[in-house]
């Protein structure tokens, strides 16, 4: 059975309000209305370090309740969390984690076994709060929990020998179901008014796991007070795609749309970073990662090659005239390049369930946490004005050198090259603008349309060697060969263009 999606956005409180729950309501809010009491059955799955947890994941199987089944929560890409759910489907016993939901969390997990670590047993009354119109907008839930954590090979319905010791509390939680951030900062005002105190990490099992003396706080990152602005702004940069990559690691398991460019992306960013200040870091630890990062955008790149064919190929043959069989055209790439990325994603699926990338993963977030900063403050501006300099002046350089030679591959090379160069050059600006603010803003946007010129200019390039070989492709009809050769003419049109944008916008 299929398993479902959504983004949660919640708060949770400390201790249980003094007053009937159905009487509480913030403004916005039409009335209040008491729901059906519900007894919540949980058991947590985990690895033996608690995995999940520290990277701010839980994996739970639940009973009771109106969305009784499996639940994986994972940080969501723009705050929140991100919950995918599946039916219990009759599961024959509480270890029988779904193969889908086992794969979702392997990235959290870094490959090692889950096990169950915590049965909650809830005790939860709900209020709906509803708008004029009788939408609902969000849920107040009053629980009383009851945690037992659970040691290596202890089942949750084991009655025999020695129990765990028992922890109880209440807590408060309101939770969104069609109302916006704003509804959630007036519940926060309202129920502090009344006496309650925002819960730490706002996660049940965080909160059993610590009763018992465990230790389940997130890996935690070094103060970067006497960095310098360089040093601030680019491991700052390197945190928020660091987090951001394992975040995306869900969606593109899922083939979600979009996914798989966007962690390409990310993985791009970091590496331009690293590369372009090698002089801020210890040299061999920044050139391990990003030869690891390399290796993953390898990876994605096996996969979002064809997808972006796929995309511009069909839409272009959408647009062939009458006379060029624009649908046979269109079927014929679908079905080739759908094929391709197919196969693609499961290659990428394996290589994200690789000892590789789970190293990756660990050596990033080590990296991030405590960043081997060479020494030295240099607390002014001027080292991130010579580092953006140096990638000034090596992107200048590679495109003019490109633009000097004549049209073929040996131009085209030389292009894809300053592309790259300009690339890292936008990224690295993109970082620096809280040390060099409009000057990094200028560079940012000067580079950004270098970048994008010349990638339409590599994109009509792989389009064209791309429709070269299906044109020629056993099993290539005539009137599909001749639509592909019409295409195929139709690519570099805009190259010119292109290239003496990207020229202008670098003052050649």
């Amino acid at each position: 059975m299929p398993s479902t999606t959504h983004t949660e956005h919640e708060i949770t409180f400390d201790g249980a309000l003094a007053s009937d729950p159905a009487a509480t309501r913030p403004a916005g809010v039409a009335r209040a209305e008491a729901a059906q009491t519900e007894v919540l059955d949980a058991v947590y799955y985990d690895t033996p370090d608690h995995s999940l947890l520290r990277h701010g994941a839980t994996l739970r199987r639940r009973a009771g309740g109106h969305d009784a089944g499996w639940h994986l929560k994972v940080p969501g890409e723009t705050g929140g969390r991100r919950e995918i759910t599946r039916p219990l489907d009759g599961e024959a016993s509480d270890a029988d984690i779904p193969q889908e939901l086992r794969q979702l969390a392997c990235g959290y997990a870094r490959g090692e076994r889950l096990r169950p670590v915590a049965h909650l047993l809830t005790h939860r009354r709900r209020v709906l709060w509803l708008d004029d119109e009788e939408r609902s907008l969000a849920e107040l839930a009053a629980d009383h929990v009851a945690a037992r954590v659970l040691g290596p090979g202890t089942e949750p319905a084991d009655t025999t020998g020695p129990q765990p010791e028992l922890t109880t509390w209440d807590e408060t939680e309101v939770e969104l179901t069609g109302g916006d951030a704003g509804l959630l900062d007036d519940a926060a005002r309202k129920l502090t008014h009344q006496g309650l105190h925002r819960a730490g990490r706002g996660i049940k099992l965080a909160r059993a796991l610590r009763a018992a003396g465990l230790d389940t706080e997130p890996v935690p990152r070094t103060d970067l007070a006497h960095a310098g602005k360089a040093g601030k702004a680019i491991v700052a940069a390197l945190r928020r795609h660091a987090d951001r990559l394992t975040a995306l690691d869900p969606a593109v398991r899922l083939d979600e749309e979009d996914a798989v460019h966007q962690m390409r992306v990310t993985a791009r960013r970091l590496r331009s970073l690293l590369r372009a200040c090698t002089s801020l870091f210890d040299e061999d630890r920044a050139d391990d990662l990003a030869a690891d990062l390399r290796w993953l955008g390898h990876q994605l790149g096996a996969y979002r090659e064809p997808e972006a064919l796929r995309d511009r190929l069909t839409a272009q043959a959408r647009a062939l005239p009458d006379d060029c069989s624009p649908h046979a055209a269109q079927r014929k790439l679908r079905k080739v390049l759908d094929r391709r990325c197919r196969h693609a994603h499961r290659q990428l699926v394996a290589a994200l369930s690789s000892a590789r990338y789970f190293t990756l993963l660990d050596r990033l977030e080590a990296f991030v946490a405590d960043p081997p900063l060479r020494g030295g403050t240099h607390r002014g501006g001027g080292r991130a004005k010579r580092i953006l300099r140096r990638e000034v002046r090596r992107t200048r350089r590679r495109l003019r050198k490109a633009i000097k030679l004549t049209d073929g591959e040996r131009q085209d090379d030389a292009l894809h090259r300053a592309r790259k160069a300009a690339k890292r050059t936008r990224y690295l600006a993109e970082a620096l603008r809280p040390a060099l603010g409009s000057t990094a803003t200028k560079q940012e946007a000067r580079h950004k349309k270098i970048h994008k010129r010349l990638g339409q200019h590599q994109d009509a390039r792989s389009a064209e060697q791309a429709l070269t070989a299906l044109g020629h492709a056993e099993g290539t009809r005539p009137e599909e060969a001749f639509a592909f050769g019409i295409l195929r003419t139709r690519q570099r049109e805009n190259s010119p263009a292109d290239i003496r944008a990207a020229r202008r916008a670098a003052g050649l």
